[in-house]
């Protein structure tokens, strides 16, 4: 798929008079940003995840309004925000959300949150074994095995 930079809109099929307003550098990337964010319950705008939970993504549409030069990103999505007044935007300036205030109560909960995200012992084993062969790992002796015997082919052997 061909990387394509510009302004995008996200906009509900049940209340169409809902949208947001986005702009990236590489498009279907950043919808697949934004899909994972709702689907993990995280994202930053709490009116769409609001919407979301409630009606799901088949009733989110996705489209491309413009394509433009990276050069111009926040301008043009500024226009599109001044212009539209797009209801799941909750930052009302393009590329930043320095204004938006949280409450305590929030920033708790955003703390608990990530201090309850720890790997099972058995993804944290999947990871090391995952990792030995790797620099500062060591090679288990049956990944040694491996390496020798597929050394041992008929390429290595005419190289030699």
């Amino acid at each position: 798929m061909k990387t394509i930079s510009g302004i995008y809109k996200i906009q509900s099929t049940i209340k169409p008079e809902r949208i947001y307003i986005g702009s990236a550098v590489n498009i279907y990337k950043r919808w697949s940003k934004h899909l994972g964010e709702l689907k993990s319950n995280a994202h930053h705008s709490i009116i769409l995840q609001n919407h979301f939970n409630k009606y799901g993504i088949s009733d989110l549409q996705f489209s491309v309004l413009l394509g433009c030069e990276i050069n111009d990103l926040i301008k043009t999505e500024q226009y599109f925000i001044d212009s539209w007044n797009p209801y799941f935007n909750i930052c009302r300036i393009a590329g930043n959300c320095s204004g938006i205030k949280q409450s305590e109560l929030t920033k708790q909960k955003k703390r608990d949150k990530q201090l309850g995200k720890k790997a099972s012992q058995e993804t944290r084993l999947k990871i090391s074994n995952s990792m030995k062969g790797h620099k500062g790992h060591k090679f288990t002796d049956e990944q040694k095995r491996n390496i020798s015997e597929s050394k041992k082919g008929t390429q290595y052997k005419q190289r030699r």
